[in-house]
């Protein structure tokens, strides 16, 4: 191999990176290496990608042309073009034609193996999510909410709107019955929990969940609030949870824009089995919502 030649591109850290040449801002010097044994499309996507993670590329940060890079690195279009289609695919930016090329936002990780709140576990992490009220009321009840059992043909709907700085995220949906119920839809949520005003008002305290998770595209009603296209690809979250006394108490759908999540899951052994979820009428730590 023979001598190993540095190019340098510089990349700033400000929220918009600017034109070519501009000078301002520039906080990182990268360097591909020509004699190095990793083509130069994954160098630079090493190198992109080590300054997001390193926060010097902040979410929403605008990156310089193709052929501004290009230019900078000394290099054709075709590694620049490769190594930002791979940060794309894999989550860390977003490609429009026209637009540009913008660090994504980060995703959140969706932890499933407790039964918890949505905005109780993401507060845990500093995530700044609130929840908007989109109805509150009786609806036609949905066949697959047949877990809930009882004779009414009309169920409660609590559906609200997870958002991030105004930017929808998730769709949540909660079905109940209104026998067992009676009034919660014209109840204000205690603290904005429905787990906490199921407990406080009702007596009811959840302790597991049985989910299913699909990717499926999203309808007319259920594109609108998330603000994404008719049939955009989404992740729908199916869910029945159950009381002490292992009745079915609500049934719930969350759908999330999937490039804003990511699912985690906990597995332990126990008597040579693998569980991923709390088994029926285990106890332990539930909280509120």
């Amino acid at each position: 191999m023979g001598e190993m030649q540095q190019v340098t591109a510089w990349m700033p850290g400000d929220q918009d990176i600017g034109s070519h040449g501009s000078g301002d801002g520039w906080l990182t010097a990268l360097a591909v290496h020509r004699g190095s044994f990793l083509p130069l499309h994954r160098q630079i996507h090493d190198l992109v990608r080590q300054e997001i993670d390193a926060g010097r590329l902040a979410p929403g940060s605008r990156l310089p042309s193709e052929g501004a890079l290009a230019e900078q690195w000394g290099v054709s279009l075709a590694p620049v073009r490769q190594a930002l289609m791979h940060l794309a695919a894999e989550g860390y930016l977003d490609r429009g034609r026209g637009r540009g090329t913008f660090v994504r936002q980060p995703k959140f990780e969706e932890k499933i193996s407790t039964l918890s709140s949505f905005i109780g576990r993401h507060a845990e992490h500093g995530d700044r999510l609130d929840l908007v009220m989109l109805y509150k009321g009786l609806v036609p009840r949905r066949p697959e909410a047949a877990a809930l059992g009882g004779r009414s043909r009309k169920l409660v709907l609590i559906q609200r709107l997870a958002r991030l700085e105004a930017s929808p995220v998730a769709l949540l949906s909660a079905y109940l019955d209104p026998a067992r119920f009676p009034g919660i839809e014209q109840r204000e949520l205690d603290g904005g929990s429905l787990y906490r005003t199921l407990d406080t008002v009702y007596g009811i305290e959840l302790v597991r969940a049985e989910s299913v998770i699909e990717a499926v595209h999203a309808t007319d009603e259920e594109a609108a609030p998330l603000g994404v296209g008719t049939g955009a690809m989404v992740l729908r979250m199916d869910s029945v949870t159950y009381d002490r006394a292992d009745e079915a108490v609500e049934f719930s759908k969350v759908l999330y824009r999937v490039e804003r999540f990511r699912f985690s899951f906990e597995s332990h052994r126990f008597d040579d089995r693998i569980l991923n979820f709390p088994t029926p009428g285990a106890k332990g730590e539930v909280r509120k919502r």
